[in-house]
């Protein structure tokens, strides 16, 4: 397909450098931090030592706050115990699930699962995975203290926002980066059905639905150079 069989309002997409990498932030609990050089890196985007201090979240309902770079992403949230965990993420907090739309997004009221053995001051990590670019999984990490504790309502709602976005599929098996996941043999999953859920959107046609197909599997820089074939 050549640049002038696509509408005029895509042709934006397939002009950006062949480099551009799509990603997402974590910007709610506090992130280790984040850098577009070392996102890919397993398992927390190049940043492997504890941020102190840790914050405080909540053991049933915490919100995870990211900001969406990618029109379409698939997302996972994992959590590891412990003081330094290392990459020992086998907890799976909220299974793999597909959203749309950018800027704010909160998956909200998340639990620790059921059976997993925690207290009031268990030290622990969220990871959050998504997939967004060629070469596989994007990662964040954020270290929090577990509390019994739940957020003020306030401070629930500044720390859960939404924009545009919206889950548009629950429940997609394996992990965001198309791995079978790095946790270990005693994974536990919990799943939460969220208000922000939407049924899914209306399929697309002709050359958008080919760039959003393409673009899901390859990521951005994959489309763009087949796209230019």
């Amino acid at each position: 397909m050549h640049l002038s069989a696509l509408p005029q309002t895509l042709l934006p997409l397939f002009l950006l450098p062949l480099t551009a990498h799509a990603h997402f932030k974590l910007a709610y609990p506090t992130a280790r931090g984040w850098d577009t050089k070392t996102a890919t890196s397993f398992p927390c985007g190049g940043f492997d030592s504890v941020k102190e201090p840790r914050t405080p979240w909540p053991i049933n309902g915490g919100p995870v706050q990211l900001r969406m770079d990618h029109t379409q992403t698939r997302v996972q949230v994992l959590m590891a115990l412990g003081e330094d965990p290392g990459s020992n993420f086998n907890i799976v907090v909220r299974p793999t699930f597909a959203q749309e739309g950018l800027g704010d997004f909160c998956v909200g009221a998340l639990s620790v699962p059921e059976g997993v053995n925690v207290t009031d001051g268990t030290l622990a990590t969220i990871q959050v995975v998504a997939n967004g670019h060629a070469d596989g999984g994007l990662y964040q990490c954020a270290d929090v203290i577990l509390t019994s504790e739940a957020l003020s309502e306030s401070d629930y709602n500044d720390n859960c926002k939404n924009g545009t976005t919206k889950v548009i599929e629950e429940n997609i098996a394996g992990s965001p980066n198309g791995t079978a996941g790095h946790g270990g043999d005693d994974d536990h999953s919990g799943s939460n059905t969220e208000e922000e859920s939407q049924p899914p959107a209306s399929s697309p046609t002709g050359a958008a639905a080919v760039y959003r197909g393409v673009s899901w599997v390859m990521g951005a820089v994959g489309v763009a150079a087949f796209m230019l074939v």
